[in-house]
């Protein structure tokens, strides 16, 4: 139940985006007047960089049905294993947090079917999100295009797509060129069509 169930964020639910709001707020309030061993200040952020693979056997099972040993989102992105009605409820939930009390890194990261983008009328849906996200206040977008066929196939037939390039975390590279885990990862997100 809490796995797929229970409410999540993305789904621009008020009262689990205000948890959210408050989470970030109680990070960030925890870290004011500290400061490192060389003498900057430490600030909130919500970038996770690699540790959302790294640290999935440190950490154990979740609060939101995440089992130990399973990856987390990236960075601030939803649960992978969150139902999600699309990347306008995705859009409209994360971005009501108060952004300027974490602004070290961390972008949403939304990943299309690349049907989306085969006609003018989908380029310019993507646009309208895109707006609506600057509008909306928020910090960091990343959005990619993936076709999880194709990256299913790439597994099995690596030689038949050296140039294939996914982004990862803040950088791309070549699909055929990470570890599976990484591989499994890109496989394992919300693929959003409009």
């Amino acid at each position: 139940m809490l796995r797929y169930e229970a409410p999540k964020l993305g789904n621009n639910d008020d009262f689990v985006d205000s948890i959210a709001t408050a989470l970030l707020d109680a990070f960030s309030s925890s870290l004011k007047g500290k400061t490192n061993c060389k003498g900057g200040v430490y600030r909130a952020g919500i970038g996770s960089a690699m540790y959302y693979l790294w640290h999935a056997n440190e950490i154990g099972a979740s609060a939101d049905g995440r089992r130990k040993g399973e990856p987390f989102g990236t960075n601030y992105s939803v649960s992978l294993f969150a139902r999600v009605k699309g990347p306008v409820s995705v859009i409209a939930s994360m971005t009501k947090q108060h952004f300027g009390n974490a602004i070290n890194g961390g972008p949403l990261t939304l990943e299309f079917h690349p049907s989306v983008f085969a006609d003018d009328d989908g380029i310019e849906k993507v646009g309208m999100l895109v707006k609506s996200f600057i509008d909306r206040g928020g910090h960091q977008l990343q959005l990619n295009t993936v076709n999880t066929a194709v990256l299913l196939d790439a597994q099995k037939h690596p030689e038949k797509y050296r140039h294939l390039v996914v982004r990862i975390w803040g950088w791309s590279a070549y699909f055929t060129e990470l570890d599976k885990e990484y591989q499994d990862h890109v496989i394992k997100r919300q693929v959003y069509k409009i």
